[in-house]
């Protein structure tokens, strides 16, 4: 394991409805639900916004492919978000296999006693963090993060 670099990380669920937004502290030791916004005209104003605050060093966006390792309709829709956030920020964003970021939420919404359909919001959040927890391992592994967009 390599030590990782001081500074904060964003990390994104993105959803056609619902985008789940999680943070790190500075020493990246803990990734935190932060907020779920909603995907409408407004949330590139609202990320930007986030992005302003925390000044991440990068961003890990969940990337939805398939379990055969293909792209489908969901992945290239994360992919031109990603894309798009270009807009107004240059740091480094890393597409981080999501496969299965969602049922592990569920299951620790389970954990909690809480429901998933009262907890949707809350839901998209935890997706973030576990995307989150997966590029701070592949960050401190040894081959790294990978390539990012």
């Amino acid at each position: 394991m390599q030590p990782l670099t001081r500074g904060r990380r964003v990390g994104i669920d993105f959803g056609e409805v619902r985008i789940g937004i999680a943070v790190t502290d500075s020493d990246a030791i803990l990734a935190s639900p932060l907020e779920t916004l909603i995907n409408n005209p407004s949330l590139m104003s609202e990320l930007s916004r986030i992005f302003k605050e925390y000044e991440p060093i990068y961003v890990a966006i969940g990337n939805p492919i398939h379990l055969s390792g293909a792209n489908g309709d969901k992945a290239n829709s994360v992919r031109r978000f990603a894309l798009s956030l270009r807009d107004f920020y240059l740091g480094k964003i890393y597409l981080i296999d999501e496969r299965l970021s969602t049922n592990q939420s569920i299951s620790q919404l389970h954990e909690v006693g809480k429901g998933i359909k009262e907890n949707k919001s809350f839901l998209d959040q935890m997706a973030a963090v576990n995307i989150l927890n997966q590029a701070l391992l592949l960050e401190a592994s040894v081959n790294g993060l990978g390539v990012s967009l």
